[in-house]
């Protein structure tokens, strides 16, 4: 046990040698792992390293190598630069063609992790009927105004590439029966940055246990990523959302 906690603090040692140390070698740097194992995709993962600015990124590949400078500022100013990379993050960066040292894109990777929302309203299921006596329909207006308030949906991007929905259980409750109709969110299980665009799996029959679950994927361009913002472009159009945060202000 000794030996596996010494090898750990070992490692953690070297990487943060290796982002500040552009010059020094590093033939027995580990593999830290890689996005995804989608094939087609040319992106290359790894961690942003100490001197990141607007215009360059220091990036540690993640398949091992020596850290590269990548210059950034066309991507920066073009609005290719998704998320503002810190030390340390894990981040995905599509290079250029025709030159090597250069990125068309970067995504930060763990500022893209969290939870995404954005409030939905219910629709009426159909015309109320108002009831003749003013008093109940008093009652009913009332209820039905608690029953329009619009809830929070979206998707939770977490670590190892997993994902849930947010907001099933908010449509799931109103039944058949309910005056008012929630759409029902899909059900993302996993996702991926893939080329430079944002993939979710999508299981629709995973809540029941007795059916199969039919898998495919949603694919979304990057639009913009602030701290607590997030706009994506789907193909039915774009969708903003902001990042839910805890009881205690932090982000999720």
């Amino acid at each position: 046990m000794k030996k596996i906690t010494l090898f750990i603090c070992l490692a953690s040692v070297f990487f943060g040698v290796s982002c500040q140390n552009n010059n020094q070698a590093k033939s027995e740097q580990p593999t830290v792992g890689t996005s995804t194992t989608i094939e087609g995709d040319s992106t290359l993962y790894g961690l942003a390293c100490d001197g990141c600015t607007d215009s360059v990124l220091v990036f540690l590949p993640g398949k091992g190598g020596d850290p590269v400078t990548y210059d950034i500022l066309e991507a920066t100013t073009s609005g290719r630069v998704i998320g503002r990379p810190q030390v340390g993050d894990w981040v995905a960066v599509i290079v250029n063609g025709a030159d090597t040292l250069k990125a068309d894109m970067v995504i930060d990777l763990d500022q893209l992790k969290g939870t995404w929302v954005q409030m939905v309203a219910p629709t009426l299921r159909e015309r109320v009927q108002q009831p003749d006596d003013p008093n109940v329909a008093v009652e009913v207006d009332s209820m039905l105004k608690s029953m329009m308030k619009p809830v929070e949906m979206g998707f939770a991007l977490k670590r190892h590439y997993t994902a849930q929905a947010v907001g099933r259980r908010q449509a799931a409750a109103r039944n058949d029966d309910s005056p008012v109709i929630l759409p029902m969110p899909r059900n993302y299980t996993a996702w991926h940055v893939v080329n430079g665009q944002l993939v979710l799996t999508v299981k629709e029959n995973a809540d029941d246990t007795t059916a199969v679950a039919e898998v495919e994927n949603d694919t979304a361009d990057f639009v913009v990523m602030m701290k607590d913002s997030l706009v994506l472009r789907f193909r039915d159009g774009e969708r903003s959302y902001y990042r839910k945060k805890t009881s205690d202000g932090q982000s999720r």
